[in-house]
């Protein structure tokens, strides 16, 4: 059930929530308090300030108690400006300022947005309760207007919970400094605040139905990480066997989240899922995940998994990682270079199930196989579903050789007739993608001067023969309305020394670069563009002798074109 909300809605008649235990800590910092507190600012002339989504979860059927599902940043924060309205009246009374009134007052709002005072009227029963590591400092440090000695000796979230209270107070302070009111105070809090804030309000039965909304909710542009809901699930399980496997399992979870960095961590365990089981898209994964995975004992199991696969799965972005091999590095230089992780998963099964010397053979023909697939530009969504397959069969010990799962992806790897004419017609624009051009034309090299070039020598340097930006002498042979179709086409490319490369200009004719083509020892240069003058037809007919000899390039060594 979906609905707008205020906040003191949110907060009436004896309504609580409680922050999971195993959700993340508090992260709002000054940026987001400052934000929060302009908006407020704006209320009294925009009537309301919408504050998005908060999603919630019934604890028991029949109370008014809820898990805070997504929205706990807004909601502490919240709570804690209550607080500093709470701590400045305090201060107030304690300066004898209205000291009975401010007193009442205190009392009021803090039993309205903070919670119901406990028989001993030095303690509160909280409205809002926060996960593991910020709870106790909230209840014990922030609650009682406790100022700790030395904040570096607090954890990170508990200095930003402190600091957060620390800039409200301030921030009142000011607004109030020449009008020490308690009862323009407390209409700030009730009135601004409590009827200004607005929420949309989101409560669902299950975490099924929490993710479903989490994905409602990305599609409208809501970023919600369906890797934190996975892990929320995760912990539930173990923490039924005690709070000594939370801790284990919140240790191996963050090892997972240090090792993986700047990879998006949702996407590693798609990718980790869909190596053993059915290929799963990002919108059914968690169900899936969910489906399979039912105890404690299952989830470390899961944990464990991904831990020991996050090494391997962060260092195929990073070829020269000590983990590769010489011919591994190269087969991952040119996957990357693709930019494609649609293999990823064949690549985890296959590093796991396989001896290292068949992935070794393996991935040297993914990126083979992916390298025709991309020039053809064909759907990665039907390629990563082929994968996955395969990558079932190694995982379930139906494949046990490199061979076998090659043969596997026949389906995909495409013929040579295909891949001759889309090469014969290639752009790629150097501006966006220098290292590929240089893979490509070193890869030619080779194999026309038998060298052994890798594609990262510094002195090899990639010449546009139609140059970038061509001066008027190049007007006659390409009229400056179609120059644009043929910079960037492969035959327009070659290699050359930088030193050789330096001496050229956008407005030398082709007939005196050809000179200094011919002093060059990459035969691309010195051989291959041999021709009296150079038009589209030499770039078109350049192309097509290029188109040849890649099919011999970037050939499988086991799927036979002839066999389709």
């Amino acid at each position: 059930m979906s609905r707008f909300i205020t906040l003191n809605t949110i907060i009436s008649n004896g309504k609580s929530y409680q922050v999971p235990i195993y959700q993340r800590d508090y992260s709002w910092d000054k940026d987001d308090w400052e934000d929060l507190w302009n908006d407020i600012a704006e209320i009294p002339s925009d009537k309301t300030h919408y504050l998005g989504y908060l999603v919630l979860q019934p604890i028991k059927d029949g109370e008014d108690s809820f898990w805070v599902i997504d929205g706990q940043q807004r909601l502490t924060t919240l709570s804690i400006l209550a607080l500093a309205i709470t701590a400045l009246l305090k201060k107030w009374e304690d300066q004898n300022i209205e000291g009975v009134a401010n007193k009442i007052r205190r009392e009021k709002l803090t039993e309205r947005y903070l919670g119901n005072y406990l028989l001993s009227k030095f303690a509160l029963d909280p409205k809002i309760k926060l996960n593991r590591n910020n709870d106790d400092y909230y209840k014990s440090w922030l609650l009682n207007f406790r100022q700790p000695q030395v904040m570096s000796k607090l954890k990170p979230s508990q200095q930003l919970l402190q600091r957060s209270f620390n800039y409200f107070l301030s921030e009142l302070e000011k607004k109030f400094g020449e009008n020490k009111s308690g009862a323009d105070l407390a209409d700030f809090l009730e009135r601004t605040i409590g009827n200004g804030i607005v929420f949309t309000q989101i409560v669902v039965n299950n975490d099924l139905d929490a993710f479903k909304v989490f994905e409602t909710l990305n599609a409208r542009g809501v970023k919600l990480s369906t890797a934190d809901l996975l892990k929320n699930y995760l912990f539930k399980l173990t923490h039924q066997l005690g709070e000594l496997d939370l801790e284990e399992a919140e240790r191996r979870w963050q090892n997972i989240t240090n090792t993986i960095l700047s990879n998006d961590l949702t996407t590693f365990i798609r990718h980790f899922w869909n190596c053993k089981y059915k290929l799963e898209r990002q919108p059914t994964l968690f169900k899936a995940i969910k489906r399979e995975i039912k105890s404690a004992e299952n989830a470390f199991e899961f944990l464990h998994e991904l831990e020991e696969a996050s090494n391997y799965y962060t260092a195929f972005n990073k070829p020269n990682d000590e983990l590769w091999d010489k011919e591994e590095k190269a087969s991952l230089k040119l996957i990357n270079l693709l930019n494609v992780s649609t293999c990823y998963s064949l690549m985890l099964s296959a590093l796991k199930y396989l001896p290292r010397a068949e992935f070794k053979i393996l991935i040297k023909e993914l990126g083979i196989i992916m390298f025709r697939y991309n020039l053809r530009d064909l759907n990665p969504n039907e390629a990563e579903r082929v994968f996955s397959k395969v990558a079932n069969e190694v995982a379930n010990k139906n494949i046990n050789r490199a061979k076998e799962a090659i043969l596997g992806l026949k389906s995909i790897y495409v013929i040579d007739e295909d891949f001759e004419q889309v090469f014969s017609t290639l752009s790629i624009n150097t501006r966006r993608r220098k290292d590929l051009v240089k893979y490509i034309l070193v890869k030619f090299e080779n194999q026309i001067s038998i060298k052994d070039y890798q594609p990262e020598e510094a002195i090899a340097t990639i010449e546009h023969i139609l140059p970038e930006n061509p001066g008027s002498v190049w007007e006659e042979n390409f009229p400056a309305d179609i120059q644009g179709d043929f910079i960037y086409r492969l035959g327009n490319y070659s290699l050359l020394e930088a030193s050789i490369n330096n001496k050229l200009d956008s407005n030398m004719p082709f007939a005196d670069k050809l000179i200094k083509y011919k002093t060059s020892s990459y035969k691309l240069s010195n051989e291959y563009c041999n021709y009296e003058k150079f038009t589209s037809k030499e770039i078109a007919l350049r192309q097509d002798k290029m188109a040849k000899i890649a099919k011999g390039i970037w050939k499988s060594s086991y799927i036979v074109s002839i066999d389709f």
